[in-house]
């Protein structure tokens, strides 16, 4: 998202205690703008099924570069990533009924 400057963002991070995480997270659920929000559940769903990407940034673009630009995708998308990190892919996962664990690197 760097690379593409987002003025509403800009001046939400400007706002001292805003950082990213934050702004994406007005920008999508109280404005329905199409911004991807990265978490922890989902910097962590995305390590385990062996993603690369560095920071917030890049795991940012993964998503924006890969999905079609609409605030209700992404905001499915992300409580889809909320519920899996919240049930299954937590600090401590639960692998044997995790709906993904074919696709996780943890255990292959």
């Amino acid at each position: 998202m760097s690379k593409n400057k987002n003025p509403a963002r800009e001046q939400l991070l400007d706002v001292k205690g805003i950082g990213p995480e934050t702004a994406d997270s007005i920008l999508l659920y109280a404005f329905n703008k199409p911004i991807f929000v990265i978490d922890a559940y989902t910097k962590r769903i995305m390590a385990r099924l062996g993603f690369k990407e560095e920071g917030y940034d890049g795991l940012q673009e993964l998503f924006m570069n890969n999905l079609k630009k609409d605030h209700r995708i992404f905001n499915e998308y992300h409580a889809l990533l909320v519920e899996l990190g919240k049930n299954y892919c937590k600090k401590k996962p639960n692998c044997e009924n995790c709906p993904i664990t074919k696709y996780c690197k943890r255990n292959n």
